[in-house]
C-alpha cells in the first residue's frame, strides 16, 4: 500500500459518500415532498421503485462497461451523469417529474457503484480487501448520515428544491481531484486485466452460471435487503405517521441509523482481518461475522415496543449495526469469487439483484401500511428475512467450497 494507494482509497471513497448522498437527499425530504405532492404511501413505494427498475440494468450493463472502460475514465462518466440527474430533482413538479429524475440518477449510478468495488479491489492488498469493502460501505453510510444534517439546513434556507441543486453540484469539488490522481501513470485504474490475489480460500475463476458463489452471493443479498429498503425509504415516513414528528425533528434524528452503520461495517470487515490474519480460513470468518450480524439484525422487531421515537431508533441503530457488519462481508465474498476483469461486473449483479429487491419490496411496504393502517407487519418481515438469506448463504457457500480444490490460507497475509 502505497501512498498514491491510500491517496485513491480516499478518492474512491469520498465518491461513495457523494453517490449516496445524492441518492438518500429524496427519502430525507420525503415527508415535505409527499405533502407539497399529496403522494400516497404506496406512490411513494413506486417513485422508489422506478430508481430501482434503472438500477437493475444500468448496474448490470453498466458493471460489464467499467470492465471494459476502466475504473478511471467510468467513474468520472458515471460522477457527472449521477450529480445532474441529482440536480435536476428540483425541477420537479409531480409524481411522474420525480419518477424521471430517480430513474436518470440510477442511471449514472449503477456504473458508478461497479467502479468504486473494482476499484477498492485493485488498490487494496488481500487480507485488506474486506476492510476495503468496509470503507465503501462507510462513503455510502456518510452520505446517507450527512443527507438529513445538510438537507434540513438547506430546506430551511433555501427550500427542498435549493438542497437538491446544492448536493448534486458537490461533485464538483470531486472532479478535479479525480482527474490528478486517478490519471497518473502509474495509478492501476486503467483499463485491462491486472493481475492480483484472490481474498478467498480457492483462488481466482471465472464466473459461470453453475457456480454455487454466485448463487449463494445473490440469494444472500435478495434476501437480506428489506430491511435497508425500509430504513432508506420508510423510515422518515414511519417516524412522521407513527410519532407525528416533523421534518425538522426528522432531520435531528435521520443520522443515527446511518452512524451505527458505518461502526458495523469498519468492524465487521476488521473483524474478518483479524479473524485472517489469526490463521482462519476466508470463508470460516465471513461465516461468523455474518452469522453474528443477520441474527442480531432481528433487533429491529423491538421497534414495535417503542414508547417514544428516540427508542424506535435505539433499536433500528442496534439492528444497523449488526446487519451492515454482515452484509459488507458477504458484498467481499461476492467480489472476490470471480476474475479480476469480471471485477465490475459481479459488483453490477449484486447491485442489480438489490434493485430488483428494492423495486419488489418497496412498492410492498407502502401497500402494507396502507393497508394494515401500520408498520407491525412490516417490521415482522423485515426482520425474518436477513435470517432467511443468511441460511441460503451458509449453505450454497459450503456446498461451493466442497466442489473446489483447497490451496490453503498461504495468500491471506499477502
Amino acid at each position: 500500500m502505497t501512498r498514491l494507494s491510500w491517496m485513491l482509497v480516499a478518492l474512491l471513497v469520498v465518491a461513495a459518500i457523494l453517490n449516496y448522498l445524492d441518492r438518500q437527499i429524496l427519502s430525507t425530504l420525503g415527508p415535505t415532498i409527499r405533502t407539497e405532492f399529496t403522494l400516497s404511501n404506496w406512490q411513494w413505494g413506486q417513485i422508489t421503485a422506478s430508481f430501482s427498475l434503472v438500477y437493475i440494468f444500468s448496474s448490470l450493463l453498466g458493471g460489464m462497461w467499467i470492465d471494459r472502460v476502466g475504473v478511471r475514465n467510468g467513474l468520472l462518466i458515471s460522477t457527472l451523469v449521477w450529480s445532474i440527474a441529482a440536480a435536476g430533482h428540483a425541477l420537479a413538479n409531480d409524481f411522474w417529474d420525480l419518477c424521471f429524475w430517480r430513474m436518470m440518477l440510477a442511471l449514472g449510478e449503477g456504473p458508478g457503484a461497479a467502479a468504486l468495488a473494482k476499484g477498492m479491489r485493485r488498490v487494496m492488498i488481500p487480507r485488506l480487501r474486506d476492510t476495503g469493502s468496509a470503507l465503501i460501505g462507510f462513503g455510502w453510510a456518510a452520505g446517507a448520515l450527512l443527507a438529513p444534517l445538510i438537507a434540513g439546513v438547506l430546506a430551511e434556507w433555501s427550500g427542498w428544491r435549493g438542497a437538491f441543486l446544492a448536493t448534486g453540484g458537490l461533485c464538483v469539488l470531486w472532479i478535479p481531484l479525480w482527474l490528478i490522481v486517478a490519471y497518473r501513470p502509474e495509478a492501476p485504474l486503467r483499463s485491462g486485466t491486472v493481475a492480483i490475489v484472490a481474498a478467498n480460500d480457492t483462488g481466482l475463476r471465472r464466473m459461470s452460471w453453475r457456480s454455487l458463489a454466485l448463487w449463494a452471493t445473490l440469494t444472500g443479498v435478495f434476501f437480506t435487503v428489506p430491511p435497508t429498503v425500509f430504513v432508506n425509504s420508510f423510515l422518515p415516513l414511519y417516524l412522521s405517521d407513527t410519532f407525528q414528528l416533523g421534518q425538522a425533528q426528522i432531520a435531528r434524528m435521520y443520522w443515527q441509523p446511518f452512524l451505527a452503520t458505518d461502526v458495523g461495517q469498519l468492524l465487521g470487515g476488521f473483524a474478518v482481518f483479524l479473524l485472517v490474519r489469526r490463521n482462519w480460513r476466508y470463508l470460516d470468518a465471513r461465516t461468523l461475522v455474518m452469522a453474528c450480524g443477520m441474527i442480531g439484525a432481528a433487533t429491529i422487531l423491538l421497534m414495535r415496543t417503542a414508547d417514544t421515537a428516540q427508542q424506535a431508533m435505539y433499536c433500528i441503530d442496534l439492528s444497523r449495526f449488526f446487519f451492515q457488519a454482515a452484509y459488507t462481508v458477504l458484498g467481499v465474498y461476492g467480489i472476490e469469487s470471480v476474475a479480476e476483469n469480471q471485477t465490475a461486473f459481479m459488483s453490477g449483479m449484486m447491485n442489480a439483484t438489490f434493485s430488483v429487491c428494492n423495486f419488489v419490496f418497496a412498492p410492498l411496504i407502502g401497500h402494507m401500511v396502507d393497508v394494515q393502517k401500520g408498520y407491525d407487519g412490516v417490521l415482522v418481515m423485515v426482520a425474518l428475512f436477513p435470517i432467511v438469506g443468511l441460511a441460503l448463504w451458509i449453505l450454497l457457500s459450503r456446498l461451493d467450497q466442497r466442489r473446489q480444490p483447497a490451496p490453503g490460507i498461504a495468500h491471506a497475509g499477502a
